[in-house]
């Protein structure tokens, strides 16, 4: 997922990191990233004053409040690993020694793994409920809904019949022109992103964000879905991150739990090898753009990677290599103009016309790609 996107801009709750930062600070946020996705996700300008922050870092109040009080030439550091800092001249990394060290003594939440995003899931749709609701007020639901509870935000231009919402375990958020279809029942904390589309007879259990643009059905748990992805139809996903652009078959059902109950191991792009997690339930990841066949199963603790397209009868492996092409008869590299073809197709057919920008960015990751094996 980090291929496509720095960590800063991956979306955890309701908002980007990105977009959390720029509301709280009131400031334009940018990115020190890696070249190929500085076109899209730009490098800072020339400024007065950098203010550096950790890109896998959530905000909670104690580090917003932390990070308003920091002082130029200071850094914000934790356990010997440095936050934040603030210079009059950029620079990549902190130095200790020119910079005056404060200890920072609050709690973290660091996007370090790709669980990690589902885990502080339901802990920052909070965060950027309060955040997004503050001083407004919600529109009023048609009254055939049934809502439990006095934590729901609706925005402008929302389309709900006969579903309910059970705000009191958490907040329940539904952007601006989302879609929800009768006989939905959603149970918070959830975000619904603008334009998002909750089919006929979901149900959305606790700690699910749906991506602007999304479209999401079935039964659904623990799973954050970014934008313009899809699982219209029945099937079970749970501890699950959907990257942007996904598709998931009818029918397609995810585990996330091994039948011997023991701690799941991922696949790890770093490390080039399989990560002893410490935790027992754990879904699948998907890249960007990969898609699945109707009546996929996904084992515990899949990893999929970008540009995949998976249609087979047996159990999908747990890792996938990115731009993949994967039946029960073949498993091959995917054809870069085959790729970029369905692209524009799939552009045309949804109405948003793939960037050259985008183009460019994923033939990088293409090419950066090349040696993943398939029998790890």
């Amino acid at each position: 997922m980090a291929f496509t996107r720095p960590v800063g801009a991956f979306r955890v709750g309701i908002l980007t990191i990105q977009e959390k930062w720029q509301l709280l600070l009131g400031v334009s946020v940018s990115f020190y990233t890696e070249l190929y996705l500085q076109e899209k996700f730009h490098s800072p300008s020339p400024s007065a004053t950098y203010l550096v922050v950790r890109a896998d870092l959530c905000p909670t109040i104690d580090l917003v409040n932390a990070l308003s009080t920091l002082q130029e030439g200071c850094v914000l550091e934790k356990d010997g690993d440095w936050i934040a800092y603030k210079v009059n001249k950029w620079c990549p990394e902190p130095t200790g020694d020119t910079l005056n060290v404060h200890p920072y003594e609050g709690e973290l939440h660091r996007i370090q793994f790709l669980e990690d995003i589902y885990l502080h899931n339901a802990t920052q749709i909070s965060f950027d409920f309060e955040l997004l609701t503050k001083g407004k007020t919600s529109a009023i639901l048609h009254d055939s809904n049934t809502v439990i509870g006095d934590n729901l935000y609706v925005g402008t231009n929302v389309t709900a019949f006969s579903c309910t919402f059970n705000t009191l375990d958490g907040p329940i958020y539904i952007a601006d022109d989302a879609l929800l279809e009768q006989g939905s029942h959603l149970k918070g904390p959830i975000a619904i992103g603008k334009g998002g589309r909750v089919k006929m007879g979901s149900r959305l259990y606790p700690n699910v964000s749906v991506g602007p643009n999304a479209t999401i059905g079935g039964e659904v748990n623990n799973t954050v879905m970014w934008e313009n992805s899809a699982k219209g139809h029945d099937g079970y996903l749970g501890c699950a991150v959907i990257g942007e652009g996904c598709n998931l078959g009818a029918g397609t059902s995810n585990s996330n739990l091994q039948n011997n109950w023991k701690p799941i191991k991922l696949y790890d792009y770093k490390l080039g090898d399989w990560r002893k997690t410490v935790r027992n339930k754990i879904g699948v990841f998907m890249g960007d753009f990969a898609m699945c066949g109707i009546n996929s199963s996904i084992t515990t603790g899949a990893v999929i990677g970008v540009g995949v397209q998976v249609s087979m009868s047996n159990i999908i492996p747990k890792f996938v290599p990115d731009f993949s092409w994967m039946t029960d008869e073949k498993k091959e590299r995917y054809v870069w103009h085959k790729f970029e073809d369905m692209l524009k197709e799939r552009g045309r057919i949804v109405n948003k016309r793939v960037q050259e920008k985008d183009l460019r960015l994923l033939w990088e990751v293409y090419c950066m790609t090349r040696q993943e094996e398939f029998n790890i």
